[in-house]
This record gives C-alpha cells, sequence and structure tokens, in this order.
C-alpha cells in the first residue's frame, strides 16, 4: 500500500476534496490484516470468527484506515487473532495518539494531512533510520541550511505572487522542522535516530561555505556527544558495491521488531511514498541495512567530518 504524499499545498493545483488516511490509521489497519493473515482467514473468515467487527465491508475500511477505528473493536479483533499483548497495546495508543498528536503534526494548512500524519509516525516511533544521498536529514538540521533548502523552492517560482504565498508557507514549515527536532531531545522517549548520509552531503555546499561549515560542525556535535543519534558516513568508493534503491529513505519502527513498520520515501520539494505493505518495507530496510554495513564507523565518521570542517576553514 503507498500513499502519495504531497510536501508543499499551493502550487495552484485544486485540491481533491478526498481525505486520505491519516497514516497511524494505516498502521493499525496493517497490523490487523498481517495477523488476520496468520491465520488464514478470508475476510468472511475473520467476521464470523468476530461478530463485533460487523461486516466484511468495515473491516476491509478497519484495514486500509478508510473509517474511524474503534478502539474496543480493534482491541477484540486482535485478541481473537492471538495477537501479543504489546502488539494490542501499541494498537490502542496509535489510536489515542492521533487524537492527541502534537501541535506541529496537525498542521494541514501549512503542510498536506498525510505528511502531518508523517510526522506523527516519527513522534511515535522508537527506532528511526534514514539514508540520504545528497542531503541532510531534516532531523539534524540546523536553522540556517534548512532555510536555504526551502528557499529554493521560493526561487524557481516563475510569479512574484507565487513567491510570496511560498515564502510564508516556508516560514511556517522551517518552524514546523525546527519543532520536529525537540523529538531526539527527550530524555527517557527519544527514539534512536540513525542516519547514514552520502559523502556528497559534506561537499554540497547549501546556503554557502559558512553556512555549511555550521551544519558539519552540528553534525560532529551529534555524533560525539548525543547517544541516540548515530551518523554515518557512505564514501563514494562504497557504492561499488550497489547503489540504493532510493536517494532518499526512511524506515520507521514502532518496535524493535517487524509489526507496524513504515517506510518513507523524500522526493525533494515534491512529493514522497509512504509505504506500509510487508514486502515493500522489507525490500528497503535489507537497502538500508545493506547501506548501514558499508559506511564508515563512528570513529571515522567523526575523522571525515572533522577533516572537511577544516577544509571550510582555510
Amino acid at each position: 500500500m503507498a500513499g502519495r504524499l504531497i510536501s508543499l499545498p499551493g502550487s495552484g493545483k485544486k485540491k481533491s476534496s478526498r481525505t486520505a488516511p491519516h497514516p497511524l490509521a494505516r498502521s493499525v489497519g496493517a497490523i490487523l490484516r498481517q495477523y488476520r493473515k496468520q491465520r488464514n482467514w478470508t475476510l468472511s473468515q475473520a467476521v464470523a470468527e468476530v461478530p463485533t467487527m460487523g461486516s466484511i465491508s468495515t473491516l476491509s475500511r478497519y484495514e486500509t484506515g478508510g473509517t474511524a477505528q474503534d478502539p474496543a473493536k480493534v482491541d477484540a479483533f486482535l485478541q481473537a487473532c492471538k495477537a501479543p499483548r504489546y502488539v494490542r497495546e501499541e494498537a490502542a495508543q496509535s489510536l489515542q495518539r492521533m487524537k492527541s498528536s502534537p501541535a506541529w503534526a496537525v498542521q494541514s494548512d501549512v503542510v498536506s494531512e498525510p505528511v502531518a500524519g508523517l510526522y506523527a509516525l516519527e513522534a511515535t516511533s522508537k527506532v528511526i533510520r534514514t539514508y540520504q544521498e545528497n542531503g541532510i536529514p531534516g532531523m539534524l538540521q540546523t536553522r540556517r541550511h534548512a532555510k536555504a533548502v526551502m528557499m529554493d523552492l521560493v526561487l524557481a517560482q516563475t510569479t512574484e505572487e507565487g513567491r510570496r504565498t511560498l515564502q510564508a508557507l516556508l516560514n511556517q514549515r522551517l518552524g514546523i522542522r525546527l519543532q520536529r527536532q525537540t523529538l531526539l531531545d527527550e530524555d527517557d522517549d527519544a527514539p534512536v535516530f540513525e542516519a547514514i548520509l552520502g559523502e556528497p552531503a559534506l561537499i554540497l555546499e547549501v546556503g554557502g561555505r559558512v553556512v555549511h561549515r555550521e551544519q558539519l560542525m552540528h553534525l560532529l556535535s551529534l555524533t560525539v556527544n548525543r547517544p541516540n543519534i548515530h551518523i554515518r558516513i557512505l564514501p563514494g568508493t562504497a557504492m561499488h558495491q550497489g547503489t540504493a534503491l532510493h536517494p532518499s529513505m526512511m524506515l520507521l519502527k514502532p518496535h524493535d521488531d517487524s509489526v507496524g513498520r513504515a517506510v518513507y520515501l523524500e522526493t525533494r520539494n515534491r512529493s514522497g511514498d509512504l509505504l506500509l505493505e510487508i514486502p515493500d518495507v522489507e525490500m528497503y530496510q535489507a537497502s538500508l541495512d545493506d547501506l548501514w554495513t558499508r559506511a564508515l564507523p563512528k570513529q571515522e565518521t567523526v575523522d571525515l567530518l572533522v577533516r572537511h570542517i577544516k577544509r571550510l576553514s582555510d
């Protein structure tokens, strides 16, 4: 299942009146479908086994996130499917978080509803692993770097009105991005954040020499001082073993195992895909795992960052 995510509204195109399912609802639906299939139940057999679900159409919509999912029905269904307690608890917590997402995760006037849902998925993940071939992940960007990245889209607009509209929008998005980064600051609940950066990200001077040096110093500080943040550089020489499946991908895991995983594939300043189907997730997770094994270990990553910082200081 892939959900098309529009990262920036305001392109002038008419918005669809159809509301996309919240990614957390899709995640709960994927859990329901996974455990139903483990029981080898068809939709009709599942409804017969769990009459409280109501009907085949209701269960189908529950599995796609296309309708409001009643927590009691979800829990009863997972119990009938012999799902472990922690899976049932995670499903219940996800449904609750949909009602009380962080303020920055529901600003659909600034980003589209599906992207706001993606932010909510970040907020509920225990482990996040990301790969950026040429850039810096948003969660690790300095304010000036993030602003320089966002300004590219403003400058690309062909009309003054379009530039003004996006300028106002991007100022709000900049605030949201910086607020998202506070997820990594929480003492007890902060997720493990693993970032694999292609070596070109250390070379491309986004925002100019001073801004880029500041960004690399920030990465160095995070690598050395933050126990829940792990940054590794993938050298260009490692690419002879094969390229990544996608230049910008993120794996989100609510647990340390396979339940409830999602993959987000980003296209800069345009759109992205949120993948929830297990075969899709496993394919991209395998690519991320492979890239992690090829990336430089911590000390070599630190040494490479220091060399590039010194280069920019000359």
